[in-house]
């Protein structure tokens, strides 16, 4: 059975794309013809800014083919459409070229998401000169009309049958495709390749924008998005990039994306969903390979992150305590999650006393290697039920083991849900690893605590170049 496809609303109204769009997004290309309510929209800018249209660079084709529709034997790759039908009529010799800066900006935000040299394979035809951008567009973008069409809209259901009834269903293709008029845009998840008897894997979309088109996309190949159990948010933007902000994938390696650990997978669904993935297996891109510069370089392994792997209520080699306790959260409603956490199913808890003379803290056992005079940046998620101060740290040793020295960040209040903290260090001399800790200090708050820790990450910010540090959310 196909799985429900996820549904992005509409990111702008008719009036934005009129004045906005048309006036600003298509001034570095001939404007394509685009009705108002579908088309090209304004890009997201975060966490660093994109090359613009003309710059962006040309991703090529991994899969030339006579017969887009019937690639039997080709290459697993992913299948550009544009969709048109007579109530809008047929603009792809205006659009085309846009449409492939689209996909090729699709493919340099997968790859500028880490450190890891990893893109989308695509799926080209033959007949076209592809060593100039107009016959690379036109190769890579094919045009298919949709005869079950109509005003003032259509379906993405429409769009998929039509491309059924085309022969557009092939085991190794995905389908990105791109309306030429009004239609939700959604996607079907199809996280271990191409399609199936009954499952189009395929994203549609009305909105021609690297935010909603490389979002949709990401679903296909697996993706969820990601889901606080504490606050109740179903949707967390620095995890699953969105069309209003952030391009970037799946910044903390923590919830569906990890190219530096194949061997890890995530959960994609929130509970009792017990679906996992990690996208950079998928058919559908290369092989990821370390490391070229990036937004983000995690250097810790997927379960000293997400302590996924505990079980509830029982302690974890992961981690070291002093001056307390620490469990796995304890399960709660479903046997097999912790009561509480940011997102998978698991956090680890720290059982402390806190009162003018006690300290306490729970630092990772395995200390990450590093290297003298660069920059590092923590991130965690943290929260308590009652106001406890903590403090980040990160304690830096040299290759026999001996403590050189410790930074230590801004003293925290924690808060009953779920925020992100960070600290930022440079490694000093002769320093080979680093130990990271939540430091519970002495305070004046009296009493036993309960502290809950999550999607920990260590950045290396100057790894290849500066700028290369995760950005603060």
């Amino acid at each position: 059975m196909p799985r429900s496809p996820f549904r992005t609303r509409r990111p702008r109204t008719l009036t934005a794309v009129a004045a906005a769009t048309l006036a600003t997004a298509l001034a570095v290309l001939s404007a394509p013809t685009a009705a108002l309510a579908w088309g090209p929209g304004t890009e997201p800018a975060q966490p660093y800014a994109q090359p613009s249209m003309p710059t962006v660079p040309k991703r090529g084709c991994q899969s030339t083919v006579a017969n887009p529709a019937a690639p039997t034997g080709a290459t697993p790759a992913v299948q550009v459409i544009y969709a048109w039908h007579d109530g809008v009529g047929n603009n792809y010799e205006a659009n085309v070229e846009y449409i492939a800066k689209v996909v090729d900006r699709i493919d340099w935000a997968l790859d500028e998401s880490t450190n890891y040299d990893q893109h989308y394979n695509f799926s080209c035809r033959t007949g076209y000169d592809t060593s100039t951008y107009a016959g690379y567009a036109r190769a890579l973008v094919v045009p298919e009309k949709i005869d079950a069409g109509a005003n003032p809209n259509t379906p993405a259901s429409t769009v998929r049958s039509d491309l059924v009834s085309a022969g557009y269903q092939d085991s190794n293709r995905i389908y990105l495709v791109f309306t030429d008029f009004a239609s939700n845009s959604d996607a079907y998840q199809c996280p271990s390749g191409g399609n199936s008897s009954g499952v189009h894997c395929s994203a549609v979309t009305e909105s021609w924008t690297t935010g909603v088109a490389g979002h949709e996309l990401l679903h296909v190949l697996g993706a969820g998005h990601a889901w606080m159990a504490e606050t109740g948010a179903s949707y967390v933007p620095d995890i699953m990039y969105g069309w209003w902000d952030n391009w970037n994938t799946d910044p903390g390696f923590r919830s569906y994306y990890d190219p530096s650990e194949l061997s890890a997978s995530f959960y994609i669904d929130p509970s009792p969903s017990t679906a996992k993935v990690n996208v950079a297996n998928h058919p559908m891109l290369t092989a990821p390979v370390c490391c070229d510069v990036g937004a983000n370089n995690d250097l810790l392994t997927a379960e000293q992150r997400t302590v996924e792997a505990a079980t509830p209520g029982s302690s974890t080699s992961t981690f070291t305590t002093s001056g307390g306790w620490h469990q796995v959260t304890p399960a709660c409603g479903i046997s097999t999650n912790s009561c509480t956490y940011f997102d998978g199913r698991r956090s680890v808890q720290l059982n402390t006393y806190t009162g003018p003379s006690n300290t306490s803290s729970i630092s990772l056992t395995n200390r990450a290697t590093v290297t003298a005079g660069r920059t590092y940046k923590l991130f965690t998620r943290l929260r308590s039920g009652t106001a406890v101060n903590t403090q980040l740290q990160l304690a830096w040793y040299n290759s026999g083991g001996t403590l050189l020295s410790t930074s230590t960040g801004a003293t925290d209040t924690l808060a009953s849900n779920w925020l992100e903290y960070r600290t930022t260090a440079t490694a000093p001399a002769n320093a080979a690893s680093v130990r990271i800790t939540v430091n519970v200090p002495a305070q004046s708050t009296t009493g036993n605590q309960a502290i809950n820790l999550d999607s920990l990450q260590l950045n290396d910010c100057t790894a290849n170049t500066a700028g290369t540090c995760r950005y603060d959310t």
